[in-house]
Parts: C-alpha cells; structure tokens; sequence
C-alpha cells in the first residue's frame, strides 16, 4: 500500500506518517522537515515558501500507484494587522508575494497532484479542513479561512468523478488527543468508500454535518 502525505513532517502530521508505517505503508513525503531514515519512508524536502510546479515533477511522476493521501499543509500571510498596520509599498508587494505562494500551497498544489499522479479506485484522497470555515469565531486570517473553503468545494468536485474517494477532515479535537492517531487512521481506512465518499468527518470518524449549509 501506497501513501502521499503532505505536511506530515511534524506535530500531528508525524504520527499520522509513523502510524501508516507501523501499517506497512510505503510513505512518500512531502515536507520542509528532513526525517530520520527509515523503512518504507521516501522523503522530498521542499520549502513551502518557494516550492511550485516544476520543483516537484520528477518526484510526481515517479511515484506508484497510491492507495491514499493526505493534505496537511497549512499556512496563511494574513493577518489582522495586515489591515490596520500603515506599510510602504514594498512590504505591501512583499505580502502579496507571500499571499500567492500561500494560495498556491493550500489550494493550487492539491488540484495539481491529483490531476498528476495515479489513484488506485479505492484509494482515499483527504483535505484536513477547519470549522473556521463555518463558524467565523475569528476572521484574523482570512486567507486561511478561504483556502479551506476552497478545498471542500474541490473536495465536493472531485468526489463527483468516480475516480476514488474523496473526502474532508475537521481536526476541531486535535489539541485535546481525544481520539489517538492509530484509531483515526484505522478508521477512516476502514470507511465504507461510498458513504465516506464528498464527506467530511472527524477525527473520530463521525460525520461534520455542518458543512452541509453550503448545500453541496
């Protein structure tokens, strides 16, 4: 069995990568933190801040047939402070840089992975994405907020092709460690396909029926 798994170089994401292992999953990495050397594990160090298209081909293309991957990269230029703090032009230009690079790690990269690599028919292809989207408790990065919204609209297309199953993740109880990494691995792996397929769940396994307001 094969797994992508982008942004899973530390914290959370890590234990996700040593739990697949510990499954006998081939990992195939993609991350700014270099990991130790191990059985089963193919690393591609990037810096997210530079990283496009071009950068990542060859990796791309040589990869197997996957079985699953999971999007876990974050990041966001914005802030509060990026609408009230008086900048030069430059620092202004200098942001937008950062707001694109932002955009293209978070929403671009995704769709191009998808559209490059191989999905066996079974495989399931996971957005981690936040309640932020649906519950506005804090708007400070609004780039953040945007680019998850847009995963689970790309997420909703894409489960529309038959081509595997794609689905969403809200990780709200991910600080708490109510649900330990191995359960949920184990159990979005053990989903039924078809009913995990366009949904978006917990860690726990249990559906987020909130994003349902959106209609789609």
């Amino acid at each position: 069995m094969n797994a992508l798994l982008l942004g899973c170089g530390s914290k959370w994401g890590l234990t996700v990568l040593q739990t697949l292992l510990d499954k006998g999953f081939t990992v195939y990495s993609l991350t700014s933190t270099e990991l130790p050397r191990q059985q089963g594990l193919v690393q591609e160090v990037i810096n997210w801040n530079t990283v496009n298209q071009p950068v990542i081909e060859k990796f791309l293309r040589q990869l197997p047939k996957l079985d699953f991957i999971l999007f876990n990269q974050n990041g966001s230029a914005l802030s509060y402070s990026s609408f009230v703090d008086k900048t030069n032009l430059t620092d202004v230009w200098k942001l937008e840089k950062n707001w694109s690079q932002q955009y293209f790690v978070s929403v671009i990269l995704p769709y191009h992975i998808i559209k490059t690599i191989s999905l066996d028919e079974q495989a399931i292809v996971a957005w981690m994405l936040s309640t932020f989207v649906y519950k506005h408790t804090n708007i400070d990065h609004a780039d953040y907020i945007g680019n998850k919204y847009q995963n689970y609209l790309m997420m909703q297309n894409f489960s529309r092709t038959g081509g595997a199953c794609f689905c969403g993740i809200n990780p709200m109880e991910i600080d708490t460690n109510q649900t330990s990494t191995k359960t949920f691995v184990n159990t979005l792996l053990d989903y039924d396909r078809t009913d995990l397929n366009g949904s978006v769940v917990y860690l726990d396994g249990k559906k987020d029926i909130n994003f349902k307001i959106f209609s789609v």
